[in-house]
C-alpha cells in the first residue's frame, strides 16, 4: 500500500473532529440572569400586556368579575364602561375578559392596539420610577457608608446596602471590605460586602379582594294581590303589628 501523505501512520489519516461549542442558552443554563428583581407592579403590568396582546377577548372571567360599580374598588383605567350595556367596571374587571354582565368583548382591532399602547406607556413609567428609586437608594447607601481610602492604581468596587425586600428582614446589617491583590496585574481591588439577615418566615400572600357578585336576575316584588279590607297592609311583612306609643303621663296632669 502506497501513502501520498508524508506520514506513514494510519492514525494520521483519520480526520480530526473539530470541537463544538455548546449553544449560548446551554452554557448559561443554571445561572441566574443579571439585573434587579421585578416588582409586583411591573410584573402585573407585563402580565396584563401579554394577555391583551394574545388573548382572544372572548373568554369570561373565571372569578365572575365584580359588580361593585367602582364603589368598593377603583375605576378601571382601561375599560371604565362597557361598550355594550354601559356597566361601570372597576379595576378587578380585566380588559382581556368579556363584560361580566352582557358578554361584550373589549379587544377588537382598534381597542386592542390602544390598550397595548396604554399599558406599554404605564410599564415604561413604572420601570423608570423603580430605576430612579433604586439609584437614589444606592446613592444614599454610599453616602452613609463613607468613602474608603483608595490605594494608588487601585480599582475599587464599592458595594451597596440593599433595601429590605421580599424574604428579608429589617434587622441589623453587617458590612465589611476586602482587599484583593491580583498576582498577574499587581493591582489591588477593594470590595465591599453587606450581609443582610434573611427572614426564616416567608411573607404571607396578599388577601384576595372581595368581589361583589351579580345581582339577582329576578326582581323582588309582592306576587299576591292586596287585601281589599286592608289596602294599606305591608305585604312583605304580613305579621307586622302597630304598637301605639305609651301615653304621656304629664298630659293628664295638666
Amino acid at each position: 500500500m502506497h501513502w501520498t501523505s508524508p506520514s506513514s501512520l494510519t492514525s494520521d489519516r483519520i480526520p480530526t473532529r473539530q470541537p463544538t461549542t455548546a449553544p449560548a442558552k446551554q452554557q448559561v443554563k443554571g445561572k441566574s440572569q443579571a439585573g434587579p428583581p421585578k416588582s409586583k407592579a411591573a410584573s402585573a403590568l407585563e402580565t396584563c400586556l401579554h394577555n391583551v396582546e394574545y388573548a382572544s377577548g372572548k373568554e369570561k372571567d373565571p372569578k365572575g368579575g365584580c359588580f361593585c360599580l367602582a364603589r368598593e374598588h377603583g375605576l378601571s383605567t382601561y375599560v371604565p364602561l362597557c361598550y355594550g350595556c354601559g356597566l361601570v367596571l372597576c379595576n378587578l374587571n380585566l380588559p382581556h375578559y368579556t363584560c361580566p354582565h352582557c358578554g361584550e368583548s373589549f379587544l377588537d382591532n382598534t381597542r386592542r392596539s390602544a390598550l397595548v399602547a396604554q399599558i406599554l406607556e404605564e410599564l415604561r413609567g413604572q420601570v423608570a420610577k423603580e430605576e430612579e428609586e433604586r439609584n437614589r437608594a444606592i446613592e444614599e447607601a454610599r453616602k452613609a457608608e463613607g468613602a474608603f481610602p483608595m490605594l494608588p492604581g487601585a480599582s475599587g468596587t464599592q458595594g451597596v446596602r440593599r433595601p429590605a425586600g421580599k424574604g428579608t428582614a429589617t434587622g441589623p446589617q453587617s458590612s465589611h471590605k476586602v482587599l484583593s491583590l491580583n498576582s498577574t496585574t499587581k493591582k489591588v481591588t477593594i470590595s465591599s460586602y453587606t450581609n443582610t439577615p434573611i427572614s426564616s418566615r416567608p411573607p404571607s400572600p396578599a388577601p384576595e379582594p372581595r368581589r361583589i357578585p351579580h345581582p339577582p336576575r329576578e326582581i323582588s316584588y309582592v306576587k299576591q294581590p292586596p287585601d281589599p279590607q286592608h289596602p294599606w297592609q305591608t305585604m312583605q311583612f304580613p305579621d307586622l303589628q302597630h304598637i301605639p306609643p305609651p301615653e304621656d303621663l304629664n298630659a293628664h296632669s295638666r
